[in-house]
């Protein structure tokens, strides 16, 4: 969405608690819906966490923590912004956590109003106040909201976290019970992270005519025909404005009746990466799922959250087994 030619006087509206505020378009590259973050130990204070996302580490800053509203949170944080920052290093990409996102304003520089000056409180990084529909619009310039220091911090957390979350997974096969978590809609899924190649962020599926319905089509992975596969279809979850847009394919390595193949699954999105012990794994034959239970090995309940392991050799043999 970040684009140059972008008219420098349209801003992106969204909420904190009861505050408005908005920033340039031309800073914003794209929203998405608050994933489960990844904790980063002993990070700053300015880090809530990190997400997958592009291929790369996405570090991410709690907008309502960074402006100091210390008061009991009414709200529940829906929206990310993955906004782009211009330093002499490069441009730096990161995620503010925003309660809500409204819609795309146009205000002209006559409407903006200079911020006032109150004792030696910083506000550099409010470009300045318009007047909207009777409230109050604080316009951030992004550019000024981090000190140099803090864009190092987060640079250096996400180059650090980059490696290292990717590595996990390379490194899988030397341990037994590491598994991947991805999300279905509402369902919270995982895989063993051994059938995990690489994911694959928003690639160009070419579909196939005549194919069946849970065919997506298939990508091009460096002069390879990778099939991809819908698994919000395999898995009967509803598709609706939320996650009609393909954001993520999982490549994954699947045995099916002895054969080796590798082929891409479409998720919503990818989460962590857990190690479960096989003693906690239970049968998942009597839960009432949305999909066919013998895709499942079982379930295991990880921090008070269940999530349901996948066992992709099967799922793949059985939509073999069902086109014959």
């Amino acid at each position: 969405m970040s684009n140059s030619s972008q008219n420098s006087n349209d801003y992106l509206s969204f909420e904190i608690e009861d505050e408005l505020f908005g920033i340039n378009l031309g800073n914003l590259n794209q929203i998405i819906e608050t994933p489960e973050l990844t904790k980063v130990p002993k990070s700053s204070n300015l880090l809530e966490g990190i997400i997958h996302h592009n291929n790369e580490v996405l570090p991410i800053v709690n907008f309502y923590k960074w402006l100091n509203l210390d008061k009991e949170r009414t709200q529940k944080q829906e929206n990310i912004l993955v906004i782009e920052l211009k330093t002499d290093e490069g441009t730096i990409e990161l995620g503010l956590m925003v309660d809500k996102v409204l819609e795309v304003v146009h205000f002209e520089n006559k409407e903006i109003e200079k911020t006032p000056e109150v004792g030696d409180t910083n506000t550099n990084y409010i470009r300045g106040i318009v007047r909207y529909n009777e409230r109050f619009m604080m316009l951030i310039d992004i550019e000024s909201l981090f000190t140099t220091q803090q864009l190092a911090t987060l640079k250096q957390s996400r180059e650090a976290k980059t490696e290292s979350y990717l590595e996990e997974i390379t490194k899988a096969d030397s341990i037994a019970n590491i598994y991947l978590t991805f999300s279905l809609g509402n369902e919270k899924l995982a895989v063993d992270a051994n059938k995990v190649v690489e994911i694959l962020d928003v690639p160009k599926i070419t579909p196939i005519p005549g194919s069946d319905e849970h065919m997506a089509g298939v990508v091009n992975i460096r002069g390879n025909i990778l099939p991809v596969v819908d698994s919000r279809l395999l898995f009967n979850i509803d598709i609706n404005e939320a996650n009609k847009k393909i954001t993520t394919v999982m490549v994954l390595d699947v045995n099916v009746n002895g054969e080796e193949l590798s082929v891409g699954a479409i998720v919503d999105s990818v989460t962590d990466i857990i190690e479960i012990e096989n003693s906690i794994i239970k049968s998942a034959s009597s839960l009432d799922l949305p999909f066919n239970p013998a895709f499942l090995k079982g379930v295991a309940k990880v921090k008070n959250d269940y999530v349901q392991l996948i066992n992709t050799d099967k799922v793949f043999e059985l939509i073999e087994t069902e086109n014959q």
